[in-house]
């Protein structure tokens, strides 16, 4: 388990940029497919994560650092930082980096399983059903639907900080690039009343199965956030 967990963690510092930290924890096992985590879990990941975070802020000279959650569920960075946390059974990573480097990161971590059919109905948009039925053909090593769900995890982690709102996973249309470890995504819902023309919606980001996990990335550049 420790070797997955620094192999996760090493194939997430390959797909950032100089300047974020990646910072992750191993707990217990996964259980069986189709196990609901219980509340308890949950708030024990999520408090692994954030410790993660702390780490990570502390590697940029942070110390000390509160990170509360934000109305939105979002955790709340202290001023000059941006990052994001993410959990799954047995284990917690947090991805952080000063406002110089990025204006808004996303990453999320799976367990490398096929997402339950009924949930990955509810994700599919556009062409994507008939990707990732080309993707299952050429790549069945692969479970797809966790991939698609994860990207989308990412992409909106990176999404909310920029607009202040979520949006369904239907709102944002993802081609993956299986031999790239890839994927370009775009938020196709309408504009909310606090965005302004120029907040992108476009993200680009990095995608990687390593061992039973699956991990994926967005960063967002400094420069490609414009206020007004």
């Amino acid at each position: 388990m420790v070797e997955s967990a620094a192999a996760v963690v090493d194939a997430l510092r390959m797909q950032v940029p100089s300047g974020v930290v990646v910072s992750a924890s191993v707990g217990t096992a996964p259980g069986p497919f189709g196990d609901r985590p219980t509340q308890a879990l949950r708030s024990t990941e999520s408090r692994s994560a954030r410790d993660c975070a702390r780490a990570a802020l502390a590697t940029l000279g942070q110390r000390s650092a509160d990170i509360p959650t934000g109305e939105g569920g979002q955790p709340v960075w202290p001023t000059g930082f941006v990052g994001s946390l993410s959990h799954c059974p047995g284990f917690t990573i947090a991805a952080v980096g000063r406002v110089g480097v990025a204006s808004a990161i996303g990453i999320d971590v799976e367990v490398h399983r096929p997402v339950r059919p009924a949930v990955a109905a509810t994700i599919v948009c556009g062409s994507e059903a008939s990707m990732l039925t080309r993707l299952a053909s050429s790549h069945p090593a692969v479970a797809w639907s966790a991939v698609l769900w994860s990207v989308k995890e990412s992409v909106f982690k990176a999404w909310y900080p920029l607009t202040g709102r979520w949006v369904d996973y239907t709102a944002c249309e993802v081609v993956i690039h299986p031999d790239r470890g890839s994927f370009d995504a775009r938020v196709v819902a309408p504009a909310g009343p606090t965005e302004c023309s120029t907040m992108p919606r476009a993200f680009a980001g990095r995608w990687s199965v390593v061992g039973t996990r699956l991990c994926s990335v967005v960063i967002v550049p400094a420069s490609q956030r414009q206020d007004g």
